[in-house]
């Protein structure tokens, strides 16, 4: 036989270490900040495990396909029928087979919770189908008529067992020993819903396996599957039990051992401990007695062979119990720290992701926040106003003007110097003075809209970032209240118009030629009445122009020299149109800096303390990340021990020496 490693004495060189992992889980549960589902599913393995820790009892589960044998190889143990067996699919339910001294009966549990003891009259009621006792009784009364082989019968093979959660059968015989309990789990062939799924729990509830396969149908597909997926873990833990080999020639029935022995070794089970009976036939031996006169049976001798297989059973879980029952805690254990590890692992990406959150919304440079929202806003209100001061330029209406200029002097209205000089001073001073006034009115109304828009997105923008920064300091966002927009533009200031005119007016009539006597002052007069400044000097220079020339000489004179006049203030309302827009940018400013200094005032301490306390909530936060790694970490360690520990402690099934 190869090697055996069983554990010696009793849970000394293993238990402490557990108990050692558990108390690390608990203050590490204490510790981590979880969800409530997630928290309670990880403290539920916890007691899962500590519980399975402090229970001696050996739990023997029986695995096999549907029809196997299963049931039949259980009633052989009990030497009676009984589990229900047939052809046809029984078992659609965990049983748990117990040791109860000197009574017998059943306990099961209803998929509402609702207990249930055999013999009883209230387990009769809900047998037979009326009204069931209240969830969560366990329910005595008088005892049914009914034998413990039937009530199993009613539970197993009927449409009951879809409700039944657990199911316990407690009887004076000991199958395979004292403290041990076997389960008789549903067949993992079968496709009925569930079926496999439940075979699959009993595995980790599994201390020992005793895996059945039917000599006449060895070694299935099936039954390979089962054993390199859910039994994998137990393959030091397995016992393989060859039913019905009565059934194969008796010529064959080594070749068959053989045959199963090699599959087991070519899906890794090395020395596989393989164990031939033919469980139906010892049963009848056992029966035979009770059939009157000492009845005969067919090829005695099974009864005898099987009973030996039972005593290795038997020595085997008193052999293995303790080594058992470690690998099933250390099993538990391993997954609970793998949980653990995964959750601390999860923690740890979300409070990553918080951090970089957290560094990528806050705002801890407020007066840099400001400061590039004030250079953006000044730059597009100058670029905006200029476009629209360009787009309308001041001498658009030049041509109109010539024509009412012309109009003014037609016909014999130039017979009358001074009153065409009073009107092509008034035409003139109020077409210049209103192109200005309407080209500077335009300007600064873009600017307005302009810095109203860029006024409203800076509120829009501060009121997302504010919310951002309270929500990740962790505190309730709330929109805040900004500062109402306050424009503060100036109306046209047309002076510098009128004294570009009066200087062009001015340097044009020094000369000579325009100054004629009481005809240039007469002029003059008129224009400063109606126009005062431009009519002054257009005025006095039309007004020299007074004699007794043609009327058609005249006006043509009158408009050779007007006509420049007019040309040259056109030009110096032009340039002087720069220092209106200078203006405006001043404006524009000056309203952008007091916005700002509201903005500054009203929230620069808010904005302080917000920043700090997100400075802190990103600390903690990093903080967290370096605990959920530590963690992770402190679990995958503890499974590296965990696993050594496993290994030491196994005690792994071989096949006898041959004699």
């Amino acid at each position: 036989m190869g090697r055996k490693t069983v554990l010696d004495g009793a849970a000394g060189t293993w238990a402490p270490a557990v108990g050692e992992h558990l108390k690390w889980i608990r203050d590490v549960l204490g510790e981590l900040d979880l969800p409530a589902a997630r928290r309670d599913k990880l403290w539920s393995a916890l007691r899962t495990v500590q519980t399975r820790a402090d229970d001696p009892e050996l739990r023997i589960a029986v695995f096999g396909e549907a029809s196997s044998g299963k049931s039949t190889l259980l009633n052989a143990f009990l030497r009676r029928r009984l589990l229900p067996s047939s052809a046809r699919v029984t078992t659609t339910v965990t049983t748990v087979l117990r040791h109860h001294e000197g009574t017998e009966g059943l306990r099961l549990r209803t998929a509402d919770g609702t207990g249930l003891d055999w013999p009883s009259a209230a387990f009769d009621q809900w047998a037979d189908g009326r009204q069931p006792p209240s969830a969560g009784t366990l329910s005595t009364g008088t005892p049914s008529a009914d034998t413990l082989e039937a009530a199993l019968a009613r539970v197993l093979t009927t449409d009951l067992a879809l409700a039944v959660r657990d199911l316990e059968v407690r009887s004076p015989v000991r199958p395979l020993g004292d403290g041990v309990a076997v389960l008789d789990t549903p067949g993992f062939s079968v496709t009925d819903p569930g079926h496999r799924e439940m075979a699959e729990a009993a595995v980790g509830r599994a201390d020992l396996a005793v895996v059945v396969v039917p000599a006449v149908a060895a070694m299935s597909m099936t039954l390979a599957d089962f054993l390199t997926g859910p039994l994998l873990g137990h393959h030091d833990r397995c016992v393989f039990v060859l039913t019905k080999i009565d059934l194969v020639d008796e010529g064959e029935r080594n070749a068959t051992v053989a045959f199963v022995a090699d599959r087991l070794r070519s899906i890794g089970i090395a020395d596989p401990l393989l164990l031939p009976c033919a469980p139906g036939r010892a049963l009848r031996e056992a029966e035979a007695p009770d059939r009157g006169s000492g009845a005969a049976v067919d090829h005695p001798g099974h009864l005898a062979r099987f009973r030996a297989v039972e005593q290795r059973l038997v020595r085997l879980a008193a052999e293995r119990r303790e080594a058992a029952i470690a690998a099933t805690v250390l099993t538990l254990l391993s997954q609970l720290l793998a949980a653990v590890e995964e959750t601390a692992d999860a923690q740890r990406a979300e409070h990553g992701r918080a951090g970089r959150g957290l560094a990528a919304l806050s705002l801890p440079d407020f007066p840099g926040f400001l400061d590039t929202w004030t250079r953006r806003v000044v730059d597009r209100v100058n670029t905006g106003t200029r476009v629209a001061a360009t787009s309308a330029p001041v001498g658009s209406g030049r041509s109109g003007l010539d024509e009412k200029v012309v109009a003014a002097v037609a016909d014999n209205k130039i017979d009358n110097i001074r009153e065409a000089a009073s009107e092509v001073s008034g035409i003139v001073g109020r077409h210049l003075r209103k192109e200005a006034r309407k080209t500077a009115r335009a300007a600064a109304r873009q600017a307005g809209e302009l810095l109203s828009a860029e006024a409203g997105e800076l509120a829009r923008d501060f009121a997302a970032q504010y919310g951002a920064l309270a929500g990740l300091a962790g505190e309730t966002p709330a929109a805040p209240v900004v500062p109402v927009t306050d424009l503060d533009l100036p109306e046209p200031d047309l002076s510098e118009v009128d004294a570009a005119l009066t200087a062009v007016g001015t340097e044009l009539i020094s000369v000579g030629n325009w100054r004629t006597g009481g005809g240039a002052a007469a002029g003059a007069v008129i224009g400063s009445f109606i126009a005062p400044g431009i009519g002054t000097v257009i005025g006095g220079a039309l007004g020299a122009m007074m004699g007794t020339r043609g009327r058609d000489t005249a006006r043509a004179q009158f408009l050779e020299k007007a006509r420049p006049v007019i040309a040259t203030a056109y030009a110096e309302v032009d340039a002087l149109h720069a220092v209106s827009l200078q203006r405006i940018a001043e404006a524009v400013e000056g309203s952008v800096a007091a916005l700002r200094q509201k903005y500054e005032a009203g929230f620069s301490d808010e904005i302080a303390r917000l920043t700090l306390a997100n400075e802190r909530q990103r600390a903690a936060l990093a903080a967290a990340v370096a605990a959920a790694e530590r963690t992770a970490a402190g679990a995958r360690e503890r499974r590296e021990q965990v696993a050594v520990l496993r290994r030491r402690t196994s005690g792994t099934v071989h096949a006898p020496k041959e004699a």
